[in-house]
């Protein structure tokens, strides 16, 4: 179906089927343009942790299993930028084919023309919403729970031949061959000082890393099984020398999956556990406490949590803006729409990140509030969308 078809009347009289039309022509290349950038951030990320991946010799289903959380992570960005492209594409195609000129002859202003984008960018700003508050965070704390304990099925692989390997679950190692395929290490020596008392010192022929096991309460861990060496350890003080000789000895391993991967983190976090913990900073600040008398931990914590409460909903509501912004840039006639359109988007990614990021670094150093910080690139993009369509419009 084409506009020109269509008699004037029949454009003003039948406004559905023209917002249908419109509807299409943005749709279509949002699916496209959302596969595109997912396709391209994923790839980066692939590239990133191939490394990981080889070391660790991780299997299909796994990379499948980190793809999948991380692509949960990356809607909130993927959805905001394909709409953008979208838009600028599916109207610069009607104002290059005179569509947008026909409508306008036949009396359909660019507000009513609107209606169909913005009703789009709004279901996109609640969907990226929903994402912001609870998919992402899921995401990114199972992501992070997925990556631990891939390294740690492989935990063999840290360990590097002929070298002291530190902070190996707080132990101090050192082998002299390692076979990263058999999970097997040859003329071992472990240095342990994390328990209370003497530092123990244990020496044996090879050893092994046994994997997915769990301790009588439950908590996951590894075991390094060690044969044939003696447990030493020195009390100076007593003038005492303990050494104990082995055939097998094991070493279970906790993982503290917490603590070390930390997850407890503002950007982790379901948004009912974040704003109770805002409220609480809150009832702190109303008993008179300024920002800059507050307790160091609690001022930071106090920040952090503000500028990750309100970067959900910003960056939600970029979709309606770039709506908007879109259908004002994206009826300017040019010759070549995708092209023009492409590096439209790319001006406007470029200008609304900077304003952010501006906006973000301000309210992480508490020189602004993390309300003012977050929205006020919204507020710009807002006010030049606002102006720009309004200029269309004459």
């Amino acid at each position: 179906m084409r506009i020109k078809n269509i008699l004037p009347k029949q454009i003003v009289r039948q406004p559905w089927v023209i917002y249908q039309y419109i509807f299409m022509e943005v749709s279509k290349p949002f699916l496209g343009a959302a596969l595109f950038f997912l396709f391209v951030l994923m790839m980066f990320q692939v590239v990133k942790l191939s490394d990981f991946f080889i070391i660790h010799n991780v299997s299909g289903g796994s990379i499948l299993y980190l793809l999948s959380y991380l692509s949960l992570t990356f809607t909130p960005v993927i959805l905001p930028i394909a709409f953008l492209l979208a838009v600028l594409l599916g109207m610069g195609r009607l104002s290059t084919d005179s569509e947008i000129l026909a409508m306008r002859s036949a009396g359909l202003s660019i507000y009513k023309m609107m209606v169909p984008v913005v009703f789009l960018g709004t279901v996109l700003s609640l969907v990226t919403l929903f994402c912001n508050l609870y998919f992402v965070p899921y995401g990114s704390k199972m992501f992070r729970y997925e990556l631990f304990r891939i390294s740690n099925t492989k935990a063999i692989a840290t360990i590097h031949e002929g070298t002291f390997t530190e902070g190996f679950f707080d132990l101090v190692v050192y082998a002299n061959k390692v076979n990263t395929r058999q999970n097997i290490m040859y003329n071992v020596l472990i240095y342990d000082e994390s328990k209370s008392g003497p530092p123990i010192t244990i020496v044996a022929k090879s050893g092994k890393i046994i994997n997915d096991l769990r301790d009588g309460d439950g908590t996951p861990g590894l075991i390094l099984r060690l044969f044939d060496g003696s447990l030493n350890r020195s009390t100076p003080e007593k003038e005492l020398y303990e050494q104990t000789n082995f055939k097998i000895y094991d070493i279970f391993l906790r993982i503290e999956t917490a603590k070390v991967i930390g997850v407890d983190v503002p950007k982790t976090m379901d948004i009912s556990v974040l704003k109770k913990r805002l409220d609480e900073l809150d009832e702190v600040m109303a008993q008179g406490t300024t920002l800059e008398k507050m307790n160091p931990m609690w001022r930071l914590d106090y920040i952090n949590y503000g500028v990750e409460y309100w970067k959900r909903y910003a960056l939600s509501f970029s979709c309606l803006i770039f709506s908007i912004l879109g259908v004002g840039f994206g009826v300017i006639r040019t010759r070549t729409v995708r092209s023009s359109s492409f590096l439209l988007c790319i001006l406007v990614l470029m200008v609304y990140w900077m304003l952010y990021s501006l906006g973000h670094n301000l309210a992480s150093e508490g020189k602004v509030s993390a309300l003012i910080g977050m929205w006020w690139s919204n507020v710009i993009l807002a006010i030049v969308a606002i102006f720009t369509i309004r200029r269309v419009s004459r």
